[in-house]
């Protein structure tokens, strides 16, 4: 009789297909740090990307190495595969929460360095114009990495052009006279208040101006955004979070220059009382005013002006406040991920 020889399928050699996996499984593991790196999510939503590349890597590999060999070893490779993307992407994610906690703290350092200005010269007692104008950081570097230092450098550098908007509306009413316009002596050696008039209008002119460049300011923040060496999903991420708080903040922004306009009429309705020179004198650098009913209606306006001014500084504190919240949670959140 003739015995029927039946071939078997040739075993892979493990040796081979062991020690071309590891590196395989290293190179897969730094392809996940990598990523974890330099993405802002968690390893939750990294792990489905994990599985995708290594069910990818391990087909590759299975039908190189292993199509003969039964799907028990696609689904070994498969599961080193993904293991080792894994155990990558946690580190990488780990040093990603690393460099969120200095992103954040370095952006609300900067944040504080702000507010304190701000309230040093909202407790200035000169009046002077040059006290409220506020030093800007020429820097705005990042000490955290990859998006997250992309991210710092957003928030730092907003803020500074925020600052810098501010001091820009300053320096342009330092340079009309606007901190002299109720100066005793000087409001005496203008004859006619023609001087006075001419102030005000370019002060109106000046809060029209700058309050119509307030949507240029988030219009140029929302768009250096694009500039940022981010991913497309961190971008869209960024763009979504702007457009959330910049409503608010406007609205603010929009608030304080009805306040400024308020403000101005009240120096203006100051300007005309003084206009009838022979109601008051000036004696040691202050108005004198002849009769009590004018000294009434000057007093009337001034502490108007003081109200309005009170008013400005309790929306700044609120918004300050609240900003500083945002980013407390904001850095909580991230350090969560």
């Amino acid at each position: 009789m003739i015995e029927e020889s039946h071939a078997r399928p040739a075993q892979a050699n493990p040796v081979i297909w062991v020690s071309l996996l590891l590196p395989t499984c290293g190179a897969a593991a730094y392809l996940a740090y990598t990523m974890g790196s330099h993405s802002m999510h968690g390893i939750s939503y990294l792990s489905g990307q994990f599985l995708v590349y290594g069910a990818v890597g391990a087909a590759l590999f299975y039908g190189l190495l292993l199509r003969k060999q039964g799907g028990k070893y696609y689904l070994t490779v498969l599961a080193a595969l993904f293991a080792a993307m894994y155990a990558g992407g946690s580190i990488g994610v780990d040093k990603q929460k690393q460099q969120a906690a200095i992103a954040m703290t370095a952006t609300q350092e900067e944040m504080q360095r702000l507010t304190s200005a701000i309230e040093k010269a909202n407790a200035s007692k000169d009046g002077g114009m040059q006290a409220h104008i506020m030093e800007t950081t020429t820097s705005t570097a990042p000490r955290a990495q990859g998006e997250y230092g992309e991210m710092e450098r957003f928030m730092k550098g907003f803020m500074n052009s925020a600052v810098s908007y501010k001091n820009s509306y300053l320096q342009e009413l330092q340079a009309i006279g606007w901190d002299r316009v109720m100066d005793a002596k000087r409001l005496q050696a203008d004859r006619d208040m023609a001087e006075s008039k001419a102030i005000l209008a370019r002060a109106r002119t000046i809060i029209t101006k700058f309050e119509a460049e307030t949507d240029t300011l988030f219009a140029n923040g929302k768009a250096s955004i694009d500039s940022l060496a981010i991913s497309d999903g961190a971008k869209n991420d960024m763009r979504a979070g702007f457009d959330k708080g910049a409503n608010n903040t406007k609205n603010q922004i929009m608030q304080n220059w009805q306040m400024e306009r308020e403000a101005l009429q009240e120096v203006e309705n100051m300007v005309k009382l003084l206009a009838d020179k022979k109601k008051w004198t000036v004696e040691k650098d202050q108005v004198m005013f002849r009769k009590q009913e004018d000294l009434d209606k000057f007093n009337t306006y001034n502490g108007n002006l003081e109200k309005i001014g009170q008013r400005q500084v309790e929306l700044q504190q609120r918004q300050l406040k609240k900003s500083a919240a945002e980013m407390q949670n904001l850095k909580s959140t991230l350090q969560n991920k």
